[in-house]
């Protein structure tokens, strides 16, 4: 958690492979045919996808292919082989969209139902074949397919993002990792009469690194539109803004324009000053309660003991801090990792599981310091 916590504070598969539709092709089985659905621009036709032939529409021998990734079962990296959509590949733009009958035909190919919202989708303008395809292989997986099942936030954002729960268990373990140190350089032998202490910060920190993980994470489009085209007014505007500063664009689906990502900038900083608010008021609030029910129980307070913390300024701070400082860094660390995926981790893809301890341990050690030098600016600490 950039929201690094100091001592002090509380928390101190299928793949589609995708083809122009050629005059002169000659046919295929109509079990390995699947073009049948209308497509966001181009007409394609896939393979290895095992669905009956339905229909085909032929637009020419100039038409646009997919990028041709992946292979012939469920192998794909869940985000419908896009490379980067705003760097010109238009796998993303000519995603396939499924009808129910065919959504539920590869569903039960691979073992499982539709959710519900899948089917909704499939019945109401068609469902993206690789959104199904980063379903299928996430909750195929031992403990992630449990969530994806239970938690459809946790689905959504690991068919965008295979690899968003390996970020959140990256920033728990350092953020914690960090946290036990400087608590037990503070408190030294004292530590393990003061452990409830050190167990409230923890309780709060895990939220906190949840929850900056959370909000920058991409989500899948699961139907032919994103859900803001069924808002309207503020909310409309709200939900049509990326994720994250350096989220990628899904061309005719979710276009990012310079102005969305300031946008996106300033309103992650809100909703990032109201949880650092929240956890302040929460965390702060149940270790000055602890710290008064001890000196309580062992008959009031003695000269040894340190000042309880303001509840009310300390909240301010951690405010403050994860608009400014957490809100800054990691929309770097989202930016940084996008970088590295989109340059040697298409090579060696196992290079991104390393760059991401790298860069986010460098920015907990950065955030910790940053909210040292706030506390003791605000005179919490």
């Amino acid at each position: 958690m950039s929201s690094t916590r100091v001592v002090q504070s509380t928390s101190a598969g299928f793949a589609i492979r995708c083809r122009p539709l050629r005059r002169a092709a000659a046919a295929r089985p109509a079990a390995w045919s699947c073009a049948g659905r209308r497509q966001l621009r181009v007409p394609t036709r896939c393979r290895g996808m095992g669905v009956p032939k339905t229909e085909e529409r032929e637009v020419g021998t100039d038409a646009v292919g997919g990028n041709g990734s992946g292979n012939d079962d469920f192998q794909g990296n869940g985000r419908g082989d896009d490379d980067d959509a705003e760097d010109g590949d238009s796998s993303i733009d000519e995603d396939e969209l499924l009808n129910l009958a065919e959504a539920e035909s590869l569903a039960a190919e691979k073992g499982f139902e539709l959710p519900q919202d899948y089917a909704a989708a499939a019945r109401s303008g068609g469902l993206r074949a690789s959104t199904l395809r980063g379903f299928a292989n996430v909750q195929a997986l031992p403990f992630a397919g449990a969530l994806v099942w239970m938690l459809p936030w946790v689905r959504d954002r690991m068919v965008a993002d295979p690899r968003f729960l390996y970020k959140v268990f990256v920033e728990v373990a350092i953020d914690s990792g960090c946290a036990t140190v400087a608590e037990v350089r503070k408190r030294g032998q004292n530590f393990w009469g003061e452990f409830e202490f050190y167990l409230s910060d923890m309780a709060v920190g895990f939220v906190l690194d949840v929850a900056l993980v959370t909000m920058l994470a991409p989500v899948a489009v699961v139907g032919a539109k994103p859900p803001s085209s069924s808002m309207s007014g503020l909310m409309r505007w709200w939900a049509r803004l990326p994720s994250a500063v350096f989220e990628k664009s899904i061309p005719n689906v979710r276009k990012y324009t310079l102005a969305d990502r300031v946008a996106c900038f300033l309103v992650k900083g809100i909703e990032y000053s109201i949880v650092g608010l929240c956890c302040g008021f929460v965390g702060q609030g149940v270790a000055n309660s602890l710290m008064l029910l001890r000196r309580r129980l062992r008959g009031g307070a003695t000269e040894e003991d340190v000042i309880v913390p303001p509840l009310v300024r300390t909240a301010l701070v951690w405010a403050l801090f994860m608009g400014a400082s957490s809100n800054v860094r990691y929309q770097t660390v989202v930016g940084l990792e996008r970088t590295v995926d989109m340059t040697i981790a298409k090579t060696v893809p196992q290079v991104a599981y390393g760059t991401t301890v790298i860069i986010r341990f460098i920015n907990n050690v950065i955030g910790g310091e940053n909210f040292i030098d706030l506390a003791r600016w605000a005179g919490v600490q």
